[in-house]
């Protein structure tokens, strides 16, 4: 399953579960703890990080 895919599942669960609990569920998961609340598919993102599937990788450059 694809970011994009995830994100759109996480987003109607959350959906659903703000209106049965009637308040924001936003923050409420375990994955939650791993989520960086920035760019696209945050919650995709932060389910990955919290099963240790998504990794970032990151290009070092030297100055000159």
């Amino acid at each position: 399953m694809d970011l994009q895919a995830m994100q759109a599942e996480f987003d109607h669960k959350k959906w659903l579960d703000s209106v049965t609990a009637d308040e924001d569920q936003c923050g409420k998961y375990d994955f939650c703890v791993r989520c960086t609340k920035v760019g696209k598919y945050p919650c995709a993102k932060a389910m990955l990080r919290h099963e240790g599937k998504y990794i970032r990788l990151a290009i070092i450059r030297r100055r000159k």
